[in-house]
């Protein structure tokens, strides 16, 4: 990836309007940078027009901020970058902050066309599919400013254990967690700073099945493939 440290002179302070979609925010690729193109960083002045026009002036279609200064440019998402909630990206941006400039490892991602670009699932390790189980233990806090579980991430209103379980699963993923009852993160790592919590914080009922409980208020009920 081409990187480069922009000054505020270096690139025009916007475009006279427009052209992009506003797609959501997106989590970063499993292995690499969501997109890979080029990359600008400005630490004071970055703006969503900044990066525009940087990426546009160089032929890409994405364009993606991130950290309120980082500025990604490229043609396609990475594979594992997935839509993300959009309270994950709340960044201001450094040069503007009423605007939103991405998150902790979480990109606003803006491009030409009215359609979203696609997303490649990872495969998922084939020997590990057999059934699932509580994680040990089964409650846990979110990370330090950032998601205890940081693949692909969905929201339903039929939210159950085996529904976020599959959807996991399906795009690539052997840990799995819900949380305020209707909420569902993805993940094969859980992030260091997330902590153990008492299993008795995890006491939302599924809304997909009162029965069942999908954690809690900043609080993940995890399970695994295995």
């Amino acid at each position: 990836m081409a990187r480069l440290l922009v000054l505020a002179t270096v690139l025009p302070a916007a475009l006279a309007a427009s052209v992009s979609s506003f797609y959501g925010c997106y989590t970063e690729g499993t292995t690499e940078r969501a997109l890979t193109g080029s990359e600008a960083v400005d630490a004071t002045s970055m703006t969503i027009d900044i990066c525009e026009s940087f990426c546009y002036s160089q032929d890409f279609s994405l364009y993606g901020l991130e950290y309120g200064s980082e500025c990604l440019c490229g043609d396609s998402l990475s594979a594992g970058s997935f839509p993300s909630f959009g309270t994950d990206c709340t960044s201001p941006c450094a040069g503007s902050p009423a605007e939103t400039c991405g998150g902790s490892r979480r990109l606003s991602l803006f491009g030409k066309s009215a359609v979203a670009p696609a997303i490649t699932p990872i495969p998922y390790p084939g020997d590990r599919v057999h059934a699932f189980r509580p994680a040990d233990p089964g409650c846990y806090t979110e990370a330090v400013g950032g998601r205890a579980l940081n693949g692909a991430s969905i929201s339903s209103s039929s939210m159950t254990i085996g529904a976020c379980a599959d959807w996991c699963l399906n795009n690539g993923f052997v840990l799995f967690g819900t949380e305020y009852g209707d909420e569902c993160f993805c993940g094969n790592v859980i992030e260091k700073s997330a902590n153990e919590a008492n299993i008795g914080e995890c006491d939302f009922p599924c809304v997909g099945n009162p029965a069942e409980k999908c954690g809690g208020s900043d609080r993940l009920s995890l399970y695994e493939w295995y």
